[in-house]
């Protein structure tokens, strides 16, 4: 085997692969938690981020160093990103809503699962299903894990990598309930008790079955079930999935940015 060699650890940096460092820092706060708290795995990772941010920091020439922006290598540049979705996924999560033989599960997962794969784990993705982008059928493109961007008059589909929920706004036209439901109306339906009709049955239902299909083909640790939520009633668990957004426990995004920032510029200075 012929490894590529350097004496300049930026060139380290700039050469990382985002999704090999995740995995690898997600398995090493599993272990931390495994051995002590969910709370201390949690922290390990987000202070190993920090450290590596200011690392990098440390190595960049003086006249870098006098901008006030956050210096990441384009290689890393999404790492904070994944270090905060893991902290926010179920592998870390404290509290009840998670059973013990969930977090055994997705901590196992993440021991052992390829990069590519525990990345789908650790980012969500968010996709529009009404009103269809793109051609119907195709897989839309990824849209920021956000409440922004959602309508209440349409549906949104999150892949948190082991599980997709189909999320309806209150709007949702009776167009497309009729032709993936066969009901003109949710009022009084129990969405745990939606079944999506055949894909054959009409062009909007076709288009989600081929999305559907699209995430299960490249998964192969595990078969995500789709549930199907309504806005406002008991869809907690998509708005988790929104890891850009401010929780009661955790911050949004652009603050865990700059929580990171002040971090690296207390030890600089």
């Amino acid at each position: 085997m012929q490894v590529p060699v350097t004496n300049a650890m930026t060139t380290l940096f700039e050469a990382a692969d985002v999704d090999a460092c995740a995995n690898l820092m997600a398995r090493i706060a599993v272990e931390a938690a495994l051995n002590s708290r969910l709370l201390d795995g949690a922290e390990k990772l987000q202070h190993s981020c920090m450290e590596l941010m200011r690392t990098y920091r440390s190595l960049c020439p003086p006249q870098a160093k006098t901008t006030a922006q956050l210096l990441l290598p384009e290689s890393l540049k999404l790492l904070p990103l994944y270090v905060l979705g893991l902290m926010k996924s179920a592998v870390f999560n404290p509290s009840t809503e998670v059973r013990a033989d969930e977090h055994s599960a997705i901590m196992y997962a993440l021991a052992n699962m390829s990069a590519m794969h525990s990345t789908g784990l650790i980012h969500p993705r968010l996709f529009q299903i009404f009103p269809p982008q793109g051609n119907l059928g195709e897989l839309p493109r990824p849209l920021p894990l956000t409440a922004q961007g959602l309508l209440s008059t349409g549906a949104f589909l999150v892949d948190t990598g082991a599980e997709l929920m189909l999320w309806l706004g209150r709007g949702t036209p009776s167009e497309f309930l009729q032709a993936v439901f066969g009901w003109p109306s949710l009022d009084g339906v129990d969405p745990a008790a939606l079944r999506p009709l055949p894909g054959d049955s009409s062009p909007l239902a076709g288009h989600l079955h081929g999305v559907v299909e699209q995430l299960r083909a490249d998964r192969t640790w595990c078969w995500p079930r789709l549930r199907v939520l309504k806005q406002g009633e008991g869809d907690l668990p998509f708005q988790q999935a929104l890891i850009e957004d401010q929780t009661k426990q955790m911050m949004s995004y652009p603050e865990f940015l700059t929580h990171c920032h002040r971090y690296i510029l207390s030890k600089v200075s």
